[in-house]
């Protein structure tokens, strides 16, 4: 199957399944096997994206990781034609902004960029299990960002997202993530 048209697929079934108890509950059983890890134990500064209400919640994984006092970095994709990402350092002072895609980004210009993160949590639409390749967005951020820095990843992965292998075709840009973490299991 073509990118695009998973895509549409899988930002199609993910909005449906976007509002549904069974979502909240797996976004539940995902953030605490996530905090459960050593990922999280061993990494202080780590990068995520604000979620978009199809994608697992981090709003409560963020406040969790500040409790534990990490230090937190939200993406800021640039508007460049090399489809940069840069991470900014995000507190519960700092000011957002909705970006051109709707993703909620720090918007202090002058906040302290990191991209030599410990751990960067990775967005996708789907996930296959057994090469750990994924399906983003299309813009290829992620995998531009993960070619060049190389932090330790992991994707939080509810049932509508995985795979048990890939139904895309997988390019030689596509950089695999480490970890996926589901509700039944961490890979």
């Amino acid at each position: 199957m073509e990118k695009s048209e998973l895509r549409k697929e899988q930002i199609s079934k993910l909005k449906e399944f976007a509002n549904t108890k069974e979502k909240r509950a797996e976004d539940a059983i995902l953030l605490e096997k996530l905090m459960s890890t050593d990922l999280i134990r061993r990494s202080q500064t780590i990068g995520v994206t604000a979620s978009l209400p199809l994608e697992v919640d981090t709003s409560e994984l963020i406040a969790r990781l500040w409790d534990k006092g990490k230090e937190v970095y939200l993406a800021k994709a640039r508007g460049d034609q090399n489809h940069t990402l840069d991470f900014l350092r995000y507190t519960y002072m700092s000011k957002l902004v909705k970006s051109k895609f709707g993703v909620e980004e720090v918007a202090d210009e002058d906040a302290k960029i990191n991209n030599d993160l410990d751990l960067v949590i990775v967005p996708g639409l789907a996930f296959a299990l057994d090469t750990h390749v994924r399906l983003g967005f299309g813009g290829g951020y992620y995998d531009r960002f993960l070619a060049k820095h190389d932090p330790k990843t992991v994707a939080l992965a509810n049932s509508k997202m995985t795979f048990d292998t890939s139904i895309w075709p997988i390019e030689k840009t596509d950089i695999p993530v480490q970890t996926i973490v589901t509700p039944d299991k961490i890979y």
